[in-house]
């Protein structure tokens, strides 16, 4: 298992930790906790410091704001790494009577999504952007290169480097974001109410169906929280989703992106890369919020 991994573990360990100091709910045993709570144990003592500070400082805001609803009672538990895959990002819950308080927990990253792309993968189906699917028009641009990739790595038993791939950018990368690009572009100009359900679709997706507040321990230097409220379930105020894309733009240089801009503040960059050091049929994206509405967004330094 990466560090990265770990590391995210052991601070949903820490978290749950915080809540179940301050509310007295007593953490659920499930094969999930014990994994964090081992993760946690076994990091070394200056980070679970840093783990332990940053929780504290972001569950006292939260619990503070959320005070109302801790009155009853209440259980923590873990999330499934399956519950993300079907949409349910939160990695936390607080469990009471009548609601539930959801937390994702980040370290040093404020990633959204890792999703791949391959001559399988119907991207417009999986993310929800319409029922139709990918056109033939799509898979004809990207499956003749998929099926490239997908010979040298065979031919070469798996060996094959990408290191050694002459021309990538133009080659793979580019053909398949212009393609992608394309692909949101014609499901864009079917009609005003197809794209408002994509981009709603969209967010949803790469953000979450479910609302949350996402914690982000940046080690020594500061904690961030993000409150995604979509369905107006927390004390903040509610988020609402875009209705219309505003621009596709490429992000040129070293980084294989493209930025898709929305109504209301939202700006989300896709950057396409190789998952591996060896030449694989499939692509990888990174996927980040460069911007995000105003609304309860709290960073707080460390003294």
């Amino acid at each position: 298992m990466a560090i990265q991994v770990k590391n995210g573990k052991a601070f949903e360990w820490a978290v749950a930790k915080t809540i179940s100091e301050i509310t007295k709910f007593k953490i659920a045993e499930s094969p999930e906790a014990e994994l964090n709570q081992n993760h946690y144990l076994n990091l070394d003592e200056k980070k679970r410091t840093v783990f332990d500070e940053s929780s504290l400082i972001a569950i006292d805001h939260i619990l503070k704001k959320e005070s109302k609803k801790l009155k009853g009672s209440g259980t923590i538990t873990f999330n499934s790494d399956s519950a993300g895959k079907e949409g349910d990002v939160r990695d936390v819950i607080i469990k009471l009577d009548s609601s539930e308080i959801g937390f994702s927990c980040k370290t040093n990253h404020e990633a959204l999504k890792h999703s791949r792309l391959s001559k399988n993968i119907d991207f417009v189906t999986k993310w929800g952007l319409h029922p139709d699917g990918c056109s033939q028009t799509y898979w004809d641009k990207v499956n003749p290169i998929f099926m490239e990739l997908e010979g040298i790595a065979k031919n070469s038993k798996k060996t094959a480097l990408w290191s050694d791939f002459n021309d990538k950018a133009n080659r793979v990368y580019w053909p398949i974001l212009n393609a992608w690009e394309d692909e949101i572009r014609r499901i864009k100009s079917i009609s005003e109410d197809v794209e408002k359900a994509m981009c709603k679709n969209m967010l949803h997706y790469l953000i979450g169906k479910d609302d949350f507040y996402k914690v982000i321990s940046h080690g020594r230097s500061y904690v961030d929280i993000h409150a995604y409220n979509f369905n107006n379930t927390l004390a903040t105020r509610r988020s609402k989703l875009p209705e219309f894309l505003n621009s596709i733009n490429n992000k040129n240089g070293t980084q294989y992106s493209k930025t898709i801009t929305f109504n209301g503040g939202y700006s989300i960059n896709f950057r396409i890369h190789s998952a591996s050091s060896r030449v694989e049929p499939s692509l990888k994206f990174d996927i980040a919020a460069l911007g995000l509405p105003t609304g309860e967004i709290y960073q707080q330094t460390f003294d």
